[in-house]
């Protein structure tokens, strides 16, 4: 029994890990596209590197330190003193947990955990977007969007040097299938790897700005996006009072440093709430 509980949770770490890799390896691949171009700048015109490299590192140190404390920030029950004299005060059952949590607490059967103030499991990160965390996922998504943004820019020389010949079939495959135009042998591996991290940097950007305005949104509504869907607006006191909930007391600071201590004002497991209160719909949310 216990060597069949230790393997599903080396699977469960494994499922877990794998997405987290293959993020760092995209992002590992970005930064040193980025760096070739800065080295190596396709109009001598550019600004030189000591003007961009205060924005790289600044950029940099935020995307990883916010990632870092965003994996490291569990915001599961697990060590949580969960009082039971609430229970019926909203709270409910987890019968997986095998424990009552408090509202806007809910179980995320990828980590296998119920998680506080439970917003949804992030794929690319593994690690679920909850009350001990919300503040750095938000950053991290904010820098992200600027350093994508910031890359997308650096390649237009690249996507205008695909279309120099003019809009072709070749030059539009290569855009949108790079795959195909190596294996086929229309192009040489290093075209290959500018136009595949190109595209990477686009797609990414157009990604990260559509999650970012929904978050701001969010946050600015005092909703999770369980409660997004249900239509509930319990929590919502205010677009400042949402924000600190959220991000802490100092949260017009924290996007300069994932090091800037910003205590949140609550515990996670009690929550204010508006009066009148809309109750959330009884529709089913699946994510």
């Amino acid at each position: 029994m216990q060597a069949g509980r230790g393997g599903r949770w080396q699977r469960l770490d494994a499922a877990l890990c794998l997405p987290l890799c293959v993020t760092v390896v995209l992002m590992g691949a970005v930064c040193t596209e980025v760096l070739c171009l800065l080295l190596w700048p396709a109009e001598p015109t550019q600004l030189p590197l000591a003007l961009h490299l205060p924005l790289l590192l600044f950029l940099l140190a935020n995307v990883l330190g916010n990632m870092g404390l965003f994996v490291t920030s569990s915001p599961s029950i697990k060590g949580v003193m969960l009082s039971g004299g609430a229970v019926g005060q909203g709270w409910e059952y987890c019968y997986t947990c095998q424990s009552h949590v408090p509202p806007r607490c809910h179980h995320c059967y990828t980590c296998n955990v119920c998680m506080l103030r439970r917003d949804h499991h992030c794929v690319l990160l593994g690690q679920c977007v909850g009350y001990h965390n919300y503040r750095y996922f938000l950053c991290l998504l904010l820098h992200s969007w600027v350093a994508l943004l910031y890359a997308s820019l650096l390649n237009a020389d690249i996507f205008m040097a695909m279309l120099h010949e003019g809009v072709t079939l070749h030059s539009i495959l290569l855009l949108l299938m790079p795959w195909l135009m190596l294996l086929t042998g229309q192009v040489s591996t290093l075209t290959f790897i500018y136009a595949f991290v190109a595209d990477t940097c686009v797609v990414s950007f157009l990604f990260c700005s559509g999650f970012l305005f929904l978050h701001v949104l969010l946050s600015l509504r005092g909703q999770t996006i369980r409660e997004w869907f249900g239509e509930s607006r319990c929590y919502d006191l205010g677009w400042r009072r949402n924000l600190q909930e959220a991000l802490g007391d100092r949260w017009h600071l924290v996007w300069l440093c994932p090091l800037l201590a910003s205590p949140l004002p609550g515990d996670g497991v009690a929550f204010e709430r508006r009066a009148p209160c809309t109750e959330p719909s009884t529709k089913p949310v699946v994510f």
